[in-house]
């Protein structure tokens, strides 16, 4: 699919040098949302990623820390370090983050958009930040998503951390 095809909006920069979440959105934003159920939303707008989860499924995916919430103009979102995963031995940042507003074709990525499907939902797996952050895009209406992001140093590694995180995730959503 490459680059055929332009989106309107501002881009976005990439994770920060302490892993903090890309938004892998269209960059478009407007005043804080006030979202209704017509829109499609409504049931994200209130969800809080960083009660998403318990702590037993946080000692599962080798989660270490406390939350560390944050919010930008498209997306609220919380971020774990990770540093008990065989999978990614260096450890790594996972981000949960909540876009009532913006569905899983408005994921921007570096390179191909993979489909995937995560419990019964449709999922788009994509690598950004220059193949530092590897994301799945679990859709949870035709307008609104919620992204599980590993951020790192391996993408490959990344993206097996961040599928079987979204796996985790995926129950909790609306």
């Amino acid at each position: 699919m490459g680059c055929s095809q332009e989106t309107p909006g501002n881009p976005v920069g990439n994770a920060s040098a302490t892993g903090a979440p890309t938004t892998g959105d269209s960059g478009e934003s407007s005043s804080p949302s006030t979202t209704s159920s017509e829109s499609g939303g409504g049931s994200l707008a209130s969800l809080d990623p960083c009660e998403m989860l318990t702590d037993a499924q946080k000692r599962t995916l080798g989660v270490t820390g406390e939350p560390k919430p944050n919010e930008t103009t498209s997306s609220k979102y919380c971020q774990w370090q990770v540093d008990d995963n065989p999978a990614v031995p260096d450890g790594y940042a996972l981000g949960v983050l909540v876009f009532p507003e913006s569905g899983i074709d408005q994921v921007n990525a570096v390179g191909e958009k993979t489909p995937v499907t995560v419990g019964s939902r449709r999922a788009i797996q994509s690598v950004r930040a220059g193949g530092s952050v590897c994301a799945i895009s679990i859709e949870v209406t035709a307008t609104s998503r919620v992204d599980v992001q590993a951020s790192g140093d391996d993408a490959p590694e990344l993206c097996t951390a961040a599928l079987d995180a979204a796996k985790v995730v995926e129950p909790e959503l609306p």
